[in-house]
């Protein structure tokens, strides 16, 4: 019978086997395996000291000693306990060697391996001692076996570190992230020291390992939820797509071939998808969100799950954010991972054709890449969809055969309607009669049954009843009809009015409307800018703005409505700056800011509503003047103007009504740009309320506060509390979050600590480890994301705290080194060697001079800073340097830079004048503009000076005008409209370019930025042309377009 085997052998051997996985380099795990004694790591460390010895580099390696002593005693344990092989004794001894060996090219590095050594030497027990005493502990073993796993990850994580690419440039930016995960280790040394003692148990040892992988999981969950709040669509006024993900997962539906029991949709003529028939597991309702689906399949899909949550946290935000790709390619591998999958898209209509076909090919790319994963799709049956559906899938029509489900549901609804009302069996019996058309009626669409149904119950009389089943409704939109006919004829006339206005506002609004905000708006009356708000109850219907429906709410006017309900509002005087905190107390409890967040927040989006349509025209007298009154009323006299206002052509209706609101507009929708994604707290720093250019973020700062302080702090109420009154004026979920840009704003906590748990998602604990780095202070909300960072933009940058001078052994080294740093970019390795290389040849200039121009030949803007443009000033040596091989580098360093513009125009007088460069130089420098900075004033300069307006070196390339027009911005809007009147063509066409001028992007949005077409503006340009207005000597008159019949 063959010998049982030892579980701690088997750990020991399963941790080897992990070690190597993880290293995932079979080269060095062999390396290591050649070292298997102390003797010879100390061979190693006796030669490494005489050869720092020699260069006078000599280190303390001697703190290294209580370390290896250590190793050597638990090397002797464990051959005696557990009859070690030699490659797990290799393990102990060549991952020390190989990390002293790499570590020694650079002082700071081999100083912070040995000085993490020695930390970890200082915590490990003596081993012989101490299994000496402990002898009789029959677990023992299993405590040493969790040691190796420690030693193991040591190594582990020092390994990975020393085999990054360059990682002596980077060793100040990346060493922290390592020594952070060094420091766990060594935790899980120092509580597993404790272990080494007679009373130990199993269930100790037990317990210590599920506590590091509680420790591990816990980090890893808070790492998940973190990236999900930070990947979640922002509101902006608009739905919370959160809110449009049903929790699929628990409410799961089994379907069957025989009798499929489907929800359906309620849409007309809509038709089920599916590839084959399936549980659904993943759900996305979409109504225009397309692509955003595909990160909440992920957060969906690996919420439950430990090991899908680790490969989530592994994926960046860029990856789930904004790349469909990224998105993808992430969902892919959770997939691959999760086996069988089902995954159900509704309403796939709803969303942009272009967008939709989009989807639908990257998810019959995952059902047929992915094995085991399901789609079924819910959709009407549009062409563009059925085309790409109909011969990958089996089609399932929902509004068929289903009349005795409707049946089921009719009987149902009734049975809820005949319990509330109590009417006589004989009724009963007479309505039952009268509905039992209502499912052949209804044309397989449950909506129509429902709303039917539903509009019975607003009728109290059973001769009304009588009357209205005796003609059931024809279809959906005569249902409708029907409703909206009563409402109109309700009275009084003010309940009319009323439920009008609810319905329309509940149908124009860009965010749902709460019951609360609805009640404080409807006692909003126009231009009552003194009133109180008091509250009334509302109902939402749909189908209320179809033409085809009797009594339809006009959209426009009820949008109108409801952007002048907003503006009165906030115009009241409870927003007033002046309110007192005693009085703000006082509003809060009564209510009186129920409508607050949503009319300071959606007050723009309504007026943007309003001017978007045909009718446009006779709408802005109707907005302008509640818009004046608001700039008179909220105008921020502490309102810090940002320098350049991008303009909004939406806006420009304005400019002529009133300039002053068309100013306040542009100002408040710049506004807003900046407080995208800028996470401003209404608790914290609130400067950011100076670039409202209006008071409202100023009272709402103030309002958050008050409500926040009348709030208990626990969940325990104090007796007389406030909180049940600000939960029947304000809803059940009153802690909102403090951060502006959050979704959870308006949408808000039922409790204080769930908001708490919340608000840690917006921390960005991992910050970037380079102190000149904008993420230093700001952060990201995963290691993953920093880890990215700090591997793609502080890779090959040096620290000048890392390659310091005496980092070069030999001086004649230092002028061949610095060449290649200013050829290869690195700019900070420039740096720091720059003042060394000045000291030795500060003597000659010639050097200094040829490095100035290779700086100005290779260099990148950074690099043409540090050597050339010192404090506005330009060297033109250099910069003829740079002009003569057209370094587009130095063209774009000039862009919003007018003294840099300057200085560059001096050196291109020099070069003219002067004849250095070819006749060709010139011109390309007019499309290094026209592709970079897109300045007018460096087009005009050059095109003064003879350069020719459409200069390319043949038809093959691209002339200035199309280069800028590949750009959708102001400036080079600006930069065509100056082209054009300079007389450049726009009709030529690049033989190596698809497209023509007027194909290309910037003319196609250039009326957003000059406010008129691209066919005005070559007309316009023409017309100047025809007249002499041009400023430049030599142009050419605009060329016809071309008859494209010939």
């Amino acid at each position: 019978m063959a010998a049982s085997t030892d579980p701690v052998q088997v750990a020991f051997e399963f941790a080897k086997s992990e070690f190597k996985d993880k290293l995932k380099d079979d080269a060095i795990y062999d390396e290591i395996l050649k070292t298997t004694s102390i003797e010879q790591v100390y061979d190693f460390t006796d030669n490494l000291q005489k050869q720092q010895a020699e260069k006078g580099h000599l280190r303390h390696l001697s703190k290294i000693e209580p370390f290896l002593n250590r190793l050597e005693e638990y090397s002797k344990v464990i051959e005696i306990f557990i009859q070690a092989k030699p490659d797990i004794l290799a393990l102990i001894w060549g991952p020390i060697k190989l990390l002293l060996q790499w570590a020694s090219v650079l002082k700071q590095s081999f100083d912070a391996i040995v000085n993490t050594t020695a930390a970890i030497g200082n915590l490990l027990p003596e081993f012989i001692s101490v299994t000496r005493l402990f002898s009789q502990n029959t677990h023992i073993k299993d405590v040493l076996a969790l040691f190796f796993r420690d030693i193991l990850d040591f190594y582990l994580v020092a390994l990975k570190f020393f085999r990054l690419p360059r990682w002596r440039y980077v060793f100040e930016s990346l060493w922290p992230k390592y020594k952070d995960k060094i420091e766990a280790v060594r935790q899980n040394i120092e509580r597993h020291s404790h272990l080494l003692r007679n009373d130990v148990q199993f269930e100790h040892i037990r317990q210590e390992r599920e506590a590091a992988l509680r420790s591990e999981g816990s980090h890893r969950r808070q790492e998940f939820w973190a990236i999900k709040t930070d990947i979640s669509p922002i509101d902006h006024g608009k739905r919370s797509v959160e809110s449009s993900v049903a929790p699929t997962v628990a409410a799961r539906y089994t379907w069957r071939r025989q009798d499929i029991p489907i929800q359906h949709r309620h849409r007309e003529g809509e038709d089920m998808r599916q590839s084959p028939l399936c549980v659904p597991q993943l759900y996305a309702q979409l109504e225009h969100i397309g692509f955003v689906c595909l990160p909440l399949f992920d957060f969906q899909l690996a919420s439950d799950d430990d090991d899908l949550r680790a490969i989530v946290c592994e994926s960046t935000g860029d990856d789930l954010r904004s790349s469909t790709d990224g998105a993808v390619h992430v969902f892919k591998q959770l997939l691959a991972y999760a086996g069988l999958v089902y995954i159900i898209i509704d309403g796939l209509d709803e969303i942009e054709e272009l967008e939709r076909g989009r989807l639908l090919k990257y998810l019959l790319g995952l059902s047929k890449d992915c094995e085991g994963v399901k789609v079924i799709i819910s959709s009407r049956s549009e062409a563009d969809i059925h085309s790409v559906l109909k011969d990958e899938s089996t089609i399932l029509r929902v509004d068929h055969k289903n009349a005795g489900n409707i049946q089921t549901f009719v009987n149902q609804e009734c049975q809820t309607w005949f319990r509330q009302c109590n009417f006589f069996p004989e009724t009963e019996t007479e309505i039952r009669g009268l509905l039992a058309p209502l499912a052949s009626n209804s044309q397989g669409m449950f909506l129509y049954a429902k709303v039917v149904l539903k509009s019975m119950r607003w009728l109290d009389d059973i001769e009304e009843i009588r009357n209205e089943l005796a003609a059931l409704p024809e279809s959906l939109d005569d249902a409708y009809g029907r409703i909206l006919s009563r409402i109109n004829n309700l009275q009084p006339a003010l309940v009319q009015e009323r439920a009008r206005k609810i319905l329309g506002w509940i149908g124009c609004t860009p965010a749902p409307m709460t019951v609360q905000e609805i009640h404080q708006a409807l006692k909003v009356k126009p231009e009552d800018w003194e009133g109180k708000p008091r509250f009334v109850h509302f109902t939402v219907k749909e189908y209320i703005f179809s033409p085809n429906v009797s009594g339809f709410i006009n959209r426009i006017e009820v949008t109108l409505d409801l952007a002048v309900t907003c503006i009165t509002y906030l115009c009241q005087p409870h927003h007033d700056q002046e309110c007192s905190n005693e009085e703000l107390q006082e509003n809060v409890l009564s209510g009186f800011y129920a409508f607050h967040d949503y009319s300071s927040h959606i007050w723009f989006d309504l007026v943007l509503g309003c001017i978007s349509s045909e009718e446009e025209k006779k709408l802005i007298p109707r907005l302008t003047n509640p818009l004046r009154f608001l700039l008179e009323r909220r105008a921020n006299n502490e309102f810090s103007r940002s320098k350049q206002v991008p303009p909004q052509p939406r806006l420009e209706c304005f400019k002529k009504a009133c300039p002053e609101v068309y100013d306040l507009l542009c100002n408040v929708a710049n506004f807003r740009r900046l407080c995208e994604g800028a996470e401003h707290s209404k608790t914290k720093d609130t400067s950011w309320i100076n670039q409202d250019p209006l008071k409202i973020s100023l009272v709402s700062v103030r309002i958050y506060k008050v409500m926040d302080e009348l709030l208990c702090r626990t969940e325990t109420h104090k007796e007389m509390c406030y909180c049940n009154t600000i939960q029947n004026q304000y809803g059940r979920r009153i802690f909102k979050c403090s951060v502006v840009d959050c979704q959870f704003r308006r949408h808000g906590f039922e409790t204080r600590s769930a908001r708490t748990k919340h608000t840690s998602s917006h921390t960005r604990p991992w910050k970037c480890a380079d102190p000149s780095c904008e993420y230093a202070n700001g952060g990201f909300v995963s290691r993953k994301m920093r880890d990215r960072h700090l591997d793609r933009y502080h890779q090959s940058k040096e620290s000048t705290n890392s390659f310091a001078s005496d980092s070069v052994d030999d001086d004649d080294d230092i002028q061949p080194l610095i060449f290649d740093l200013v050829r290869a970019n690195n700019v900070q390795a420039v740096a720091a060697l720059l003042s060394h290389f000045k000291s030795k040849f500060s003597a000659d200039s010639a050097r200094m001079g040829e490095l100035q121009c290779a700086a100005a030949a290779f260099g990148s803007t950074a690099m043409v800073d540090l050597l050339i443009l010192k404090d506005g000033v330009a060297h033109s040596d250099q910069l003829i340097s740079a002009a003569k091989v057209n370094n587009i580098g130095v063209i774009r360093s000039t862009a919003g830079r007018p003294h840099r513009e300057a200085a560059l125009t001096r050196m291109w007088d020099i070069i003219i004048s002067t004849k250095l460069l070819g006749k060709n130089r010139p011109g390309t420098a007019l499309n290094s503009v026209a592709s970079t900075t897109r300045s007018v004033k460096l087009a005009q300069y050059l095109i003064s000076r003879g350069v020719n307006v459409d200069h390319r070196t043949s038809d093959r390339y691209l002339t200035p005008l199309h280069q800028a027009a590949r750009q959708d911005s102001y400036e080079a809007a600006e930069l065509m409209r100056f082209l054009l009147l300079q007389g450049a063509d726009p009709y030529t066409r690049a033989g190596r370019a698809a497209n023509k001028v007027e194909d290309e992007k910037g003319p196609k949005n250039i009326s957003k930025w000059l406010g008129k077409s691209w066919d005005a503006l070559v007309a316009e340009a023409k017309e100047e042309l025809g007249r002499g207005n041009c400023q430049t000597a030599k142009v050419r008159r605009l060329a016809p377009k071309p008859n494209l019949a010939t």
